[in-house]
């Protein structure tokens, strides 16, 4: 007989290699949607810090003598939105509110604790930070 040349693929090879192709495929969109997802997440980590952050500036900037520092304050809930009744805020759809604690004297003499505490759909961050009363 002639010369007989294999040119091409089998249907074999062809089958393995979409199956190698597919689940490289599939591979990659689970790594999109982890991606997608934790981008979610620190959009959300990065709101509840913003707001967080506007509290303790805002409670930082008063005068040490402000009768705020003077006693002890636990879980105070403060207004996030001054303009209407609402005390949270809403941010791309979802609804942040904040509470703070203040003790004088703590962890010395002439400094005060302030602790905020965002809350949003179940989860809680805190944050705190001292401020010199004297």
């Amino acid at each position: 007989m002639g010369k007989c040349g294999d040119k091409g693929y089998t249907l074999l090879e062809l089958l393995i290699a979409m199956s190698i192709l597919s689940v490289g495929i599939l591979g990659v969109a689970t790594m999109m949607t982890t991606g997608i997802m934790s981008g979610r997440f620190a959009h959300m980590v990065a709101a509840e810090s913003s707001v967080a952050v506007s509290v303790l500036e805002e409670l930082m900037s008063r005068d040490g003598s402000d009768p705020v520092f003077s006693a002890s304050i636990a879980n105070a809930v403060y207004d996030l939105d001054p303009s209407s009744a609402e005390t949270s805020l809403v941010v791309q759809g979802r609804r942040y509110s904040a509470v703070y604690s203040v003790a004088p004297n703590s962890p010395v003499a002439g400094v005060a604790s302030i602790e905020v505490v965002v809350t949003s759909s179940g989860r809680a961050a805190r944050y705190s930070s001292l401020k010199s009363v004297l």
